[in-house]
Order: structure tokens, then sequence, then C-alpha cells
């Protein structure tokens, strides 16, 4: 899957410490700031990007969409390479 197929979630193993400032992964955590852990939350396997996208824009309806898309994908892409997230 890709990410404009695919709907991304956590691999196992991965998840969001109870407060949602850190990802906690096998090999230690990784400290969220701004909209990423928001971005996270939708990461459950049942969004596509751009449905994501779309939920950001509710959240931040005076946004840029497009920078939004490109941020958010960027994001995910960056957490595929280090082996944190999945597309299903």
């Amino acid at each position: 899957m890709t990410a404009s197929t695919g709907r991304p979630q956590l691999k196992p193993g991965c998840r969001l410490s109870p407060a949602g400032d850190l990802l906690l992964i096998p090999e230690g955590a990784l400290r969220l700031e701004g909209p990423a852990c928001r971005i996270l939350r939708f990461c459950d396997g049942t969004k596509t990007v751009p449905e994501i996208v779309a939920a950001l824009l509710e959240e931040f309806p005076s946004a840029d969409q497009a920078k939004v898309s490109e941020e958010t994908s960027a994001f995910l892409v960056k957490l595929v390479e280090r082996a944190v997230v999945e597309f299903v």
C-alpha cells in the first residue's frame, strides 16, 4: 500500500502515551509537537491520508489545505521510514 491508497496505522509495539505528547516505540520515545499527535490519533488503519487531512481541516478551518496535505504526507513518510507507521 502507498500513502495515496493505503490507510496508515501504527506498527505493533508503537503507541501514543496516555498524555499524547510522546510516541512510544520499541527503541524509546519520540516527542510529538504541533499537530503530530492529532495526525497519529487518526492513524488507526481506518482512514486514508486524504480523510485524515479533511479531519484536520475541520479542526483548523483557516489552515491552507495544500500545506496541511503536504505536511501530513511528509510526516507520515518519515514515520514509515522509521518503521513506526505502516499502510494497510
